[in-house]
């Protein structure tokens, strides 16, 4: 990477790193909003050391450890009961979490970019775990729509699987 990171340069860094990130701090914290807070001051932090002239070599490997060690302290903050999860975080490597944490990115931006009632429906079901028949009765829809919505969901999702699983392996 080069010494000065232009402004450009780290707003890509940032649009790619941002929901891997997420995923990775959400991994540690289970909390949504702790997660985003974490990644958003971590991208201040980094951005104003840059500012001030440092120099980062490696800018995703910095980032997912400041990540980590904010994840970290914000978890020995907690009360004594949710720390007792920490040991469970500890079973994965660090390589592993970084790739899964980049893969639920991916996967979320797959569904992200369903048609909306799509995604509704995917979400109602596979998120929330409501049945066909629930579904179709929240939504007013019958149960042959829920199914061939969620059908053509997946199918979407699994072509996005074989597009990213080619890009890295084939």
């Amino acid at each position: 990477m080069q010494d000065k990171l232009s402004t450009k340069e780290f707003e890509y860094h940032f649009r790619c790193l941002y929901r891997p990130l997420g995923m990775y701090a959400l991994r540690y914290t289970e909390d949504l909003d702790d997660a985003e807070d974490i990644v958003q001051q971590a991208f201040a932090d980094v951005w104003e050391k840059l500012s001030s002239g440092a120099s980062i070599r490696d800018l995703k490997a910095y980032m997912y450890q400041t990540v980590r060690n904010r994840s970290l302290s914000l978890l020995a903050s907690r009360p004594e009961k949710q720390q007792n999860e920490m040991p469970e975080i500890e079973e994965q490597t660090e390589e592993e979490r970084i790739i899964r944490s980049e893969r639920d990115a991916r996967l979320w931006t797959a569904i992200d970019r369903l048609p909306t009632e799509r995604k509704k429906i995917f979400l109602l079901s596979k998120r929330d775990g409501l049945t066909y028949q629930e579904i179709a009765d929240e939504l007013h829809l019958s149960v042959k729509t829920v199914e061939n919505q969620i059908s053509k969901a997946l199918k979407t999702l699994r072509g996005a699987a074989t597009i990213i699983y080619n890009f890295f392996f084939g």
